[in-house]
């Protein structure tokens, strides 16, 4: 078997829109961002892909994120294209209960440390919005 880094893509913001806010940790309402399944297709043949979210601790939520991947890979507007092959795609993806050690991690609520803590201003971090709510 080929070594693979961990791609570690939170859930909330990154694949699930997220736009109704947080409504329970195995209630997932909301559409995915779009390109998501496209990218994590792409990513999947360079990267072990472990989907992890603060929900993933919560009993039943890694189900409820499994079956809203499942709910919308089907779906004509989101999921996949015609190109793109469904079998072998979900047992690609793993959903750790712990944030795993990744190669990389892409989440909507992280900066990039730059070694320099002086690139941070502590009261100016309470601005800081994700990328929908901009």
């Amino acid at each position: 078997m080929t070594f693979k880094p961990i791609l570690c893509l939170d859930f909330d913001g990154v694949i699930h829109s997220y736009s109704s806010g947080w409504k329970g940790a195995d209630v997932i309402p909301d559409p995915p961002v779009l390109g998501a399944f496209q990218f994590i297709h792409a990513a999947s043949k360079f990267f072990r892909i472990c989907i992890y979210s603060s929900r993933s601790a919560y009993p039943h939520a890694i189900t409820a994120m499994r079956e809203w991947f499942g709910l919308w890979s089907v779906d004509p507007e989101f999921g996949f294209s015609h190109d793109m092959e469904l079998s072998g795609f979900f047992e690609c993806l793993e959903f750790p209960d712990q944030k795993p050690s990744a190669f990389m991690t892409i989440d909507d609520r992280a900066l990039t440390f730059t070694g320099n803590w002086a690139d941070f201003d502590p009261q100016s971090l309470l601005e800081f919005k994700p990328w929908n709510k901009k």
